[in-house]
């Protein structure tokens, strides 16, 4: 059974999310720098790009950022105009400089913001400084917290 979800996997992700440069340096340069390998797999982040267009998503909110492969996706769902805007949240000083860097190379850093710190220190600061509600928000950290970043992306909802 697994050999078949495996094969089924590889053909979804080579007939939805084949290779791509940028995309390809980002985890290229997330590994390069140790970080763990636990992004999400090409055919999630293609969903994730389709999930951004079908809501007509302008503002993303990302709870946990690591190398930015998953950011990467988000942002290939934005509105083509450049209008769209991604706060992303990292714990990990050394992931996010990884992440930042590959913003930069995607040509992304004015549109993709990072933050870093807990998220449930980051958060409360996100609200207090702007009430306008997200779009989308995907949860991607560490997973005891889900229930309370759950709760805060109730708050920021629209």
């Amino acid at each position: 059974m697994q050999e078949q979800w495996t094969a089924v996997d590889r053909y979804l992700t080579d007939r939805l999310a084949p290779a791509d440069p940028i995309l390809d340096a980002a985890l290229a340069d997330s590994e390069a720098a140790g970080l763990p390998a636990i992004h999400v797999a090409p055919n999630q982040g293609k969903m994730l790009t389709l999930l951004a267009r079908t809501v007509g998503a302008r503002r993303i909110l990302e709870i946990g950022t690591l190398g930015g492969y998953s950011t990467l996706w988000l942002a290939r769902g934005l509105p083509a105009d450049g209008s769209g805007r991604i706060v992303t949240l990292e714990y990990e000083p050394r992931h996010a400089e990884v992440a930042r860097a590959n913003f930069a190379r995607a040509g992304l850093s004015g549109s993709i913001e990072v933050r870093v710190g807990p998220a449930l220190e980051t958060l409360p600061t996100l609200a207090a400084e702007n009430p306008v509600p997200f779009d989308l928000i995907f949860i991607d950290a560490d997973k005891d917290n889900y229930p309370s970043y759950l709760e805060w992306s109730l708050n920021f909802g629209g």
